[in-house]
């Protein structure tokens, strides 16, 4: 019996001995995805690339030699994604390391076919970075991938980073992949994604981007854009950002520039004669940056104008860019029927069965309250042509 009792002993000792690490993959078996892009190919075929990081740039024999791109770019085709990345890992001879990945890209073609059947892959992947950057490009994915010129060596670093600086929100919106996902498939708050768009020419040697614009999805498939101008609004219906600058002008101002610091709205559903309503309630302060004109804001009559002037222009603004939403678009990208959902929660159940069309018939009412607070440094508060804080 106590033979036994010691065989048992040393075997249980000897397991403790043994690696718990059978299905650890070794680092340099891995290699880290910072983007990946989805798009079809002329053939109609889903194209899957992703963006590689080098981990080590390793100078040539002899220390004088140019250095390797901090970056590798593989594009596969397949019937899914999965499909597609395990061609890209045959490829590069590595395993795909998702955890930090900065961005998703999604190419214009794509996305105006539907994402029905693509984005479970997100869903599944265990290593999935779920704040990741999700944008729609109007270039082919592969050269964008791999060609656009950024300051950082790594493209998606660079446009992570701007998505993070609150400078660029009010225009440039911002979209993380787990608000994203949630957002194909329910009516009552959908996606609206930031674009990425070459302004350097075909012909340039150098792809330069800018991030601008808004892709307006209704459910799984893009239906039309916003200008920057809008993406703004939305930005500030959304909450997403309580900073901006607007510009108005007047038949009697030529152009005066406002920047707009502590934004609140507040959405407040609300049905007048059987007719739902959306009425929205904006309160900010303005600061003048630039004007053409000379003003004189030591009197009373200019401020109450310029205020006016500007409330106005932020009031259509705003009517103009839902009603493109609802009438054109049939998306709520502002998340309407999630505040009527938490106010009237018997009245969304009647409404979200046919939520998209029924936008069309939503009349929307803005209310403006806004303070000038200062003119920059002038101590006059006399703004000159051209004056600029």
């Amino acid at each position: 019996m106590f033979f036994h009792l010691s065989k048992y002993a040393v075997i249980l000792s000897l397991m403790l001995l043994l690696s718990g690490c059978w299905s650890q993959i070794n680092f340099d078996q891995l290699t880290v995805v910072s983007a990946i892009g989805l798009d079809v190919n002329k053939q109609g075929q889903l194209e899957v690339s992703v963006q590689l990081v080098n981990p080590t740039l390793p100078v040539a024999a002899g220390g004088g030699g140019q250095q390797r791109r901090a970056i590798a770019m593989y594009t596969a085709n397949g019937l899914t994604v999965e499909d597609a990345l395990e061609t890209i890992r045959k490829q590069a001879k590595k395993s795909l390391f998702f955890s930090q990945t900065k961005v998703l890209l999604i190419g214009e073609r794509l996305a105006r076919q539907g994402l029905d059947d693509m984005m479970d892959f997100f869903w599944r992947e265990p290593n999935q970075n779920f704040n990741c950057w999700v944008m729609v490009s109007k270039q082919s994915i592969p050269e964008v991938l791999s060609d656009s010129k950024e300051l950082q060596a790594v493209a998606a670093e660079e446009w992570k980073a701007y998505f993070k600086n609150k400078t660029y929100k009010p225009t440039s919106g911002g979209i993380q992949l787990y608000q994203f996902l949630p957002r194909l498939e329910q009516s009552s708050f959908q996606a609206a994604v930031p674009g990425l768009i070459q302004v350097s020419k075909p012909s340039s040697k150098d792809m330069i981007m800018e991030i601008k614009d808004l892709a307006v999805f209704r459910n799984t498939k893009l239906v039309g854009w916003l200008t920057s101008e809008e993406a703004q609004i939305i930005s500030w219906l959304t909450q997403q950002s309580s900073l901006g600058m607007f510009e108005v002008s007047t038949k009697d101002i030529k152009s005066v520039m406002f920047e707009l610091k502590n934004i609140h709205i507040a959405m407040k559903p609300v049905y007048e004669n059987g007719q739902l309503q959306m009425k929205v309630r904006m309160r900010t302060q303005a600061t003048i940056k630039t004007s053409t004109e000379k003003l004189d804001l030591t009197e009373k009559q200019t401020t109450d104008l310029l205020e006016t002037e500007l409330s106005n222009a932020i009031s259509e603004t705003i009517e103009k860019t839902v009603y493109k939403l609802y009438r054109s678009y049939k998306s709520d990208a502002i998340g309407f029927g999630e505040a009527i959902h938490r106010k009237a929660p018997k009245s969304w159940k009647t409404l979200k069965g046919d939520w998209n069309n029924k936008l069309a018939q939503i009349n929307v009412q803005s209310s403006i309250s806004i303070e000038i607070i200062k003119s920059g440094l002038l101590i006059d508060s006399n703004i000159k042509k051209d004056d600029v804080q």
